[in-house]
């Protein structure tokens, strides 16, 4: 593999989106494959009555009548939606069920990981014993288009309602429902969707990015191996630096200097008395140079320690720059070019003696 090779890879790769799915917390907790039907049922139940505490009111009622009946508006009002999960048809199990007074009932039969089979004759009875416009519908992941299935839904006056065709509605009004709606159970709203859209595989990947991968595997494979042989290389070359330097800086300073994974220096052994304070150094690549820069700072590795410390230190190093992150503060106290040997073992025993005196270390 050329550099020219590599170089066409990754402009092709630039040109691409990076869209690659992140697991929803419905799919971290590992729902029970066989019962995720169950468990949809009744967020859908939830989401449906407009007068739970969700407040987002009749958003998912108002979308489904709204792809049910493109052309018509049908009246209600909120405290007259009955919504039924597992409906009682024949000693069978009808998922949900929305009723309204004597204007409207939904029976919902909810397919996602199953085909259809289920005895919507017993189900259409059910629904039929209801007052108002009856409607009956097969909610699934995908279109139907098996003609064994087609001609259940077809005897029982069924109809096929997709996810994508549901969901996509409800995004459309989220908008007229979002001032309204509880943040915590828009959360929940949206990463019920989400699940709902990534168990349709062709959604997990950008397919163009799905396409240059698959496309591409033996080059990509290829490019991993490199880079990661470089990185090798590299740490390699940085770890057998900083064993040189340890032992030259150990000779004039003290024995005790230690590196993390060879390729981080340190230094922690000062007044066992005082709150613990130390030296971290390690080398930057750059473009041209592995050993580019050489960072020294003065760290430690809890907040409360460094406050003991800072009023002094900055008092010394009024205009370095300090790091906080994670519960450890980091002063860089130098940065040194090209791995000038001379300034590196000059800045790290400046810096040893300071510290040595700061805490009073015999």
């Amino acid at each position: 593999m050329t550099l020219t090779d590599i170089g066409e890879l990754l402009k092709e790769f630039d040109t691409l989106p990076r869209t690659i799915k992140q697991p929803t917390y419905l799919e971290l907790c590992k729902y029970p494959y066989n019962r995720f039907e169950e468990v949809c049922s009744r967020l859908l139940c939830y989401y449906l009555s407009p007068t739970k505490e969700h407040g987002f009111k009749d958003l998912f009622l108002r979308s489904l009548l709204e792809v049910l009946e493109p052309n018509n508006v049908i009246h209600y009002r909120f405290d007259s939606i009955n919504i039924i999960a597992e409906e009682n048809a024949e000693g069978k199990r009808l998922d949900i069920l929305i009723q309204s007074d004597n204007n409207f009932v939904i029976g919902i039969e909810n397919k996602i990981t199953a085909c259809l089979y289920n005895p919507l004759e017993n189900y259409k009875n059910r629904i039929d014993l209801y007052s108002g416009q009856k409607y009956c519908v097969a909610l699934t992941l995908r279109t139907i288009t098996s003609k064994n299935e087609l001609t259940l839904l077809k005897n029982n006056n069924f109809i096929n309602l997709t996810y994508s065709e549901y969901f996509g509605r409800i995004k459309l009004n989220l908008g007229n429902y979002i001032n309204d709606g509880n943040s915590k159970y828009l959360v929940f709203m949206t990463d019920f969707i989400q699940t709902i859209e990534n168990m349709n595989e062709k959604k997990v990947l950008n397919p163009q990015l799905s396409n240059f991968f698959y496309d591409n595997s033996t080059r990509i494979e290829k490019l991993i191996e490199l880079y990661n042989e470089f990185n090798r290389s590299t740490t390699n070359i940085k770890i057998d630096r900083i064993a040189a330097i340890k032992e030259k800086i150990s000779e004039i300073t003290d024995v005790t200097w230690k590196d993390y994974e060879g390729w981080d220096l340190y230094y922690a052994d000062f007044n066992p008395d005082k709150p613990k304070i130390g030296i971290e150094a390690y080398f930057e690549s750059t473009k041209e140079n592995v050993l580019g820069k050489f960072h020294i700072t003065i760290t430690t590795w809890s907040l409360s320690d460094w406050n003991y410390y800072e009023k002094e230190i900055l008092t010394s190093f009024p205009y370095k720059k300090l790091e906080k992150v994670d519960n450890r503060a980091s002063l860089f106290i130098e940065t040194i070019s090209n791995n000038d040997e001379y300034l590196i073992l000059e800045t790290l025993k400046e810096t040893f003696d300071f510290l040595k005196d700061l805490t009073g270390s015999k």
